[in-house]
């Protein structure tokens, strides 16, 4: 199962963690905007609210399923984090990735 966590970029807080939360989640190209859309199923309104308001001090990490050497930060330069209620998700428009060995 491919693993996504946000953390805080200021002391490391931990926002989410589709393990432990047991949250999906999606990565796609962004579209008609450069970089990438992460879209994650975050069901709790409270922990929605609190990514987004931290939205301009997220750190994005991707693990692949089976690569226990290999993530990827995903990040936003401009903020571009939004919640769909409806669909109890949060979808980050992500301008930036580094792909590395860990």
């Amino acid at each position: 199962m491919d693993h996504l966590y946000i953390r805080h970029t200021v002391g490391g807080r931990l926002f989410l963690d589709s393990k432990k939360h047991e949250t999906n989640f999606t990565v796609e190209p962004a579209g008609s905007r450069e970089g990438w859309k992460l879209i994650i199923d975050v069901p709790d309104q409270t922990q929605a609210e609190d990514i987004i308001r931290h939205h301009d001090d997220l750190n994005i990490f991707f693990v692949p399923e089976g690569s226990e050497n290999r993530k990827t930060w995903f990040f936003t330069t401009h903020g571009h984090v939004e919640y769909d209620e409806a669909a109890k998700q949060v979808i980050i428009w992500a301008d930036g990735r580094i792909d590395y060995d860990v």
